[in-house]
């Protein structure tokens, strides 16, 4: 493994902290490709929000419906202009102390008289006037009213063209407010312009135009930009209400009071009387057609299809209970606090739980995403902001991914880390075994034919003596690694190391076929190479470094013992007892490998001399026992150095 990467999987801070940096940088080009697919999730899932705070009916806003009842008794929309001047009429008998009329009186028609009469009431009325926003369209008719004084503020959108009431129909101080809606890609009108700048004046929409004219007074709306980090870009004062606007002078409709909490009542029944005094005594009627075919339906999040009035009505309610939604100035601030919150989140649950790449991350990516959510709806309905969740939702996905990916991968590199340690103690087979399989108290083991051969340093006790633990460390790795190389150059696998000695098994954990004869060669080689690796001192005080083994085939029970909070993999059988005791014999009968019976009939070597029948320590019954020829060092034989001859010389 590289070794720059091995140090960044070392230090796992370093790569969870790398992670939330990708996680950052990836947040980043996201929102810059993907702002418009981002911006519409946000819309969607944010009006959402409105279904959690459906307020009560609302009584002050009466919403005068041209609806199919109307059509279907009095003829298609539009009406004749006789007719809409009575229904205005009736509508101040009613007692309304504000007429808003979502309808345009674009071009002359006859019956002007009569309903400029009606427009002139006492009790203020406003009319519609249409703008055109996208700059293709350069029409003007009619005759723009209600413009406010003086030039066009900053917080106000640019319009092309118009349609307004027609000329002579409105007297010089008559009141009208736009009718221009923003759609959204997905046609949905959920953002109004507050102000429309046409030719230097700049003009109110329908509902902020009624608001004025019920103050009935000289006050002028005005602007003034947020100061504090909670307002938003500018505030339109409206005598005692204020309107939020955002820095092109648009705000955004609260639909909040739901579809069916309004009052509506059908203009049919207005104009026949029908409808109860106390109804639209004081109330502020909103005068809009809903009728299929009238040409006024657009879509909002409460519905696919509604009619363009009710955008009004939405705007209007929020206006007097001063909870329209809109966008602070802090908002900038928001995705990266959200994000540093995230990722403290995170941090803490890998800091936390063992668990954290299987159950904890995600759980904690999810519980983070609904957070998110929460919060966004909270502030919504409680403190009327709007926040877009997406970009630190996207951030939260981004960084529960890396983060998961890269713990994945730092946990499988330590996975393999112990797997190695553990197989530098354990056979690898074992080692594969332990680590796939959780722990057991019961006996895990297998009986096989198998090769069995104990190697010793005979007198490395004496040779310890008297020396530094480096040095006697030292010889002792050096056998070790010679001999588990040899062994496993034969296909075998040392399976205990304890002391001086070691255990080999061929056919063990490892299969091995022909063990019997791979065995034997093992030990020729071994012989070898310890040979002429050890050593070669001794002296009348200690006996020269040497090398016994003891070879047996048979079966053997092969696996791992002892409770689940302490478990050992050994070798058991007679077969071990046998090759443990020859060993043990090689010092007595003066040879350096002893085989066993079995193995003798089971790789007849050539190279082998029967010694006799002997009884074994610890063993019930005699067996004949051979040894391996192999051939002796005179070195191996030396009993003094050769500066103790010259010492014993001169004396």
């Amino acid at each position: 493994m590289n070794r720059a990467l091995q140090i960044w999987l070392e230090h796992p801070w370093r790569l969870r902290f790398l992670a939330l940096g990708l996680a950052v940088l990836m947040t980043v080009v996201g929102a810059l490709l993907w702002r418009g697919p981002l911006h519409q999730l946000d819309e969607r899932t944010g009006s959402a929000v409105w279904s959690w705070g459906a307020g009560a009916q609302e009584r002050r806003v009466v919403v005068v419906d041209v609806d199919e009842k109307s059509i279907q008794a009095l003829g298609p929309w539009p009406w004749p202009r006789e007719r809409t001047a009575l229904l205005l009429k009736r509508l101040d008998q009613a007692g309304v102390s504000l007429k808003l009329l979502d309808i345009l009186f674009d071009s002359p028609r006859p019956g002007d008289d009569p309903l400029r009469r009606a427009l002139a009431s006492p009790i203020p009325t406003v009319t519609g006037e249409l703008f055109a926003l996208d700059g293709k369209e350069h029409y003007q008719t009619g005759v723009l009213a209600g413009a406010l004084p003086g030039a066009c503020p900053q917080a106000s959108l640019p319009a092309e063209g118009y349609l307004a009431p027609a000329a002579g129909l409105l007297s010089a101080t008559a009141l009208a407010g736009h009718i221009t809606p923003i759609l959204d890609p997905d046609g949905a009108v959920r953002q109004v312009p507050g102000l429309l700048c046409y030719q230097g004046k700049s003009y109110l929409s329908l509902p902020l135009a009624g608001a004025w004219a019920a103050l009935q007074d000289a006050s002028v709306p005005h602007l003034e930009p947020g100061k504090k980090l909670t307002d938003p870009a500018w505030w339109l004062t409206l005598g005692d209400w204020r309107m939020p606007l955002d820095a092109q002078g648009r705000y955004r409709v609260s639909y909040q009071v739901p579809r069916s909490g309004w009052v509506s009542v059908s203009a049919v029944d207005v104009l026949e009387g029908k409808v109860p005094g106390a109804l639209l005594r004081g109330g502020w009627a909103l005068v809009g057609a809903t009728a299929f075919g009238a040409g006024d339906v657009v879509p909002t999040p409460q519905g696919g299809a509604v009619g363009g009035v009710e955008v009004h009505a939405q705007t209007l309610a929020a206006l007097l209970d001063d909870r329209t939604p809109y966008t602070p100035r802090l908002a900038s601030l928001w995705p990266w606090s959200a994000g540093l919150l995230i990722s403290l989140g995170l941090l803490g649950v890998l800091a936390k739980t063992r668990r954290s790449v299987g159950l904890g991350l995600p759980f904690a990516g999810g519980a983070s995403l609904a957070l998110l959510y929460g919060i966004h709806g909270v502030l919504l309905l409680s403190w009327h902001w709007w926040l877009d969740w997406t970009i630190p939702a996207l951030y939260t996905v981004l960084a529960t991914l890396w983060l998961s990916g890269f713990e994945l991968v730092r946990v499988r590199f330590e996975r393999e880390r112990l797997y190695h340690h553990l197989s530098s103690y354990l056979p690898a087979a074992v080692a594969r075994e332990v680590a796939c399989q959780g722990p057991s108290a019961q006996v895990q083991a297998l009986c096989r034919e198998a090769t069995v051969l104990f190697v010793d340093l005979r007198n490395f006790s004496a040779y310890c003596e008297g020396r530094p633990p480096e040095e006697t460390a030292t010889l002792l790795h050096l056998f070790y690694t010679t001999a588990t190389r040899v062994v496993e150059g034969f296909g075998g696998v040392v399976e205990q190391m304890v002391g001086d000695g070691l255990m080999a098994v061929w056919n063990g954990s490892e299969p091995c076929i022909d063990h019997g004869r791979q065995g034997l060669a093992a030990a020729r080689d071994l012989w070898d190479a310890l040979g002429a690796q050890l050593p070669h001192l001794s002296s009348q005080r200690m006996p020269p470094l040497d090398v016994g083994m003891g070879m047996e085939s048979g079966t053997v029970l092969i696996g791992s013992f002892g409770p689940a909070q302490r478990r050992v993999h050994t070798v058991l059988g007679e077969t071990v007892s046998v090759a443990a005791a020859l060993q043990a014999m090689t010092g007595e009968l003066a040879y350096p490998i002893l085989l066993g019976p079995q193995l003798v009939a089971l790789a007849q070597p050539k190279e082998v001399q029967a010694l006799g029948q002997f009884l074994l320590p610890g063993l019930a019954r005699p067996r004949v026992l051979h040894a391996l020829s192999v051939p002796m060092d005179p070195r191996r034989l030396r009993l003094v150095y050769e500066a103790e001859d010259r010492q014993q010389a001169t004396a």
